[in-house]
């Protein structure tokens, strides 16, 4: 039978609760005093500390709560101190927070507590879904004590493997089943079978042969056990090798994978957003102008736009940005006018709608070779010993 669902509402506070409250924080532990202190990045750290760990299955994050501190101790307890704007806005806002994280929403179970009390708070249960988990500003980090820090690359290579060998073990088990139930169906026919050889033809045979075969086992059992014996070394070496390999690859999979993801491409495109923005605000916000505040609605529409999970158009995006402030660095004094910011921007919409690649230029070689053939073949800074570079480029 399937467990029966567990409360999430009591009218005091439940044993849980109570547990919680009088072993303090920890990183397994955080309470936060009101919900407006809760943020994806804690959210998405507090999951990815259980995903580090293979025997932790749950962190539990309790909001109006405070933390009060032992004198005589110096231990810090929980104390409930209420929601101030109610449960159900907590409420909300932890559920909308936790659908922020990537790269898909984190498991949240909240709990209310102490409902029929002056001091209400909730008590929220975080699980990893596919860790490692990340925040709206694209950071992987994980808990230490009562304090974050980025995950290690040997955590991120160990949370990689553990995410990846469930997705083969649930990949696989519907297969496991099929073999089984194939193999209980043949089962009866090849034990026929085999009663049926060896009746007729097995044992007359050993019957007439019985001296010769045992001479023939000795030596094929010998010749099988040193080839088994050399088979097994080879086996442990190449399963040496492999493991190094794989392992090799994964630390690559690591260390490229926050460039070349879907989710950190699109965190890519914001930074660059940013830096767009705060360049053009630099170059126009002395201008009072009409046609300045029309353009700065222009550029707010343009950098406002969702920001979609594809990596191709992301690319593209970026290297527009890119291109559009280099550009801005080689304008006198390294700033744009408002005809140059205003050029750039219906060209940012043209590229974005009709994404090309700028054709490349294609000098009159023929021209250069009629003019001074020795010249243009000797020299590498002609035109036609540069195109030359290019092209192997």
């Amino acid at each position: 039978m399937p467990p029966e669902p567990k409360p999430s509402r009591y009218q005091d506070i439940s044993a849980d609760a109570q547990q919680v409250l009088t072993l303090g924080e920890s990183g397994r532990y955080e309470f936060k005093r009101d919900a407006e202190a809760v943020t994806v990045k804690l959210l998405a750290a507090l999951a990815n500390w259980v995903a580090v760990d293979s025997e932790r299955e749950v962190a539990h994050l309790l909001v109006g709560v405070d933390e009060v501190e032992d004198s005589a101790t110096g231990l810090v307890r929980g104390e409930p101190f209420g929601l101030p704007k109610g449960l159900d806005k907590a409420v909300s806002r932890i559920q909308d927070l936790a659908s922020k994280s990537r790269p898909v929403p984190i498991d949240v179970f909240i709990v209310e507590e102490n409902v029929a009390g002056n001091v209400p708070f909730v008590r929220v249960e975080i699980r990893p879904t596919m860790p490692p988990h990340f925040d709206d500003e694209g950071r992987r980090q994980t808990r230490q004590g009562r304090s974050t820090r980025a995950l290690t690359d040997e955590e991120l290579l160990h949370v990689y493997l553990n995410r990846e060998a469930g997705s083969f073990a649930a990949r696989f088990r519907q297969t496991t089943e099929d073999l089984r139930s194939a193999v209980g169906v043949i089962g009866g026919q090849v034990e026929d079978i085999a009663t049926a050889i060896e009746a007729t033809i097995a044992l007359p045979i050993r019957q007439l042969t019985s001296t010769a075969q045992e001479t023939a086992d000795a030596a094929e059992a010998a010749a099988s056990a040193a080839y088994s014996a050399e088979a097994s070394a080879s086996n442990a070496e190449f399963a040496v090798g492999n493991v190094e390999r794989v392992v090799g690859a994964l630390r690559e999979v690591v260390d490229e994978i926050q460039d070349e993801s879907s989710e950190m491409l699109a965190y890519r495109v914001a930074q660059e957003r940013r830096k767009v923005w705060w360049n053009f605000t630099a170059d126009t916000w002395s201008q009072t102008s009409t046609r300045a505040d029309r353009l700065e609605k222009q550029m707010r529409k343009l950098l406002d736009r969702p920001i979609l999970i594809d990596a191709a158009r992301n690319s593209w995006e970026i290297r527009i940005w890119r291109d559009l402030l280099e550009d801005r660095m080689q304008q006198r004094h390294e700033r744009g006018t408002q005809a140059w910011w205003s050029a750039h921007i219906q060209e940012v919409i043209e590229h974005t709608t009709n994404p090309t690649y700028t054709a490349p230029e294609l000098p009159d070689l023929r021209a250069a070779l009629k003019t001074d053939f020795d010249y243009e073949l000797d020299d590498p800074q002609s035109v036609t010993r540069r195109f030359k570079a290019l092209i192997r480029e």
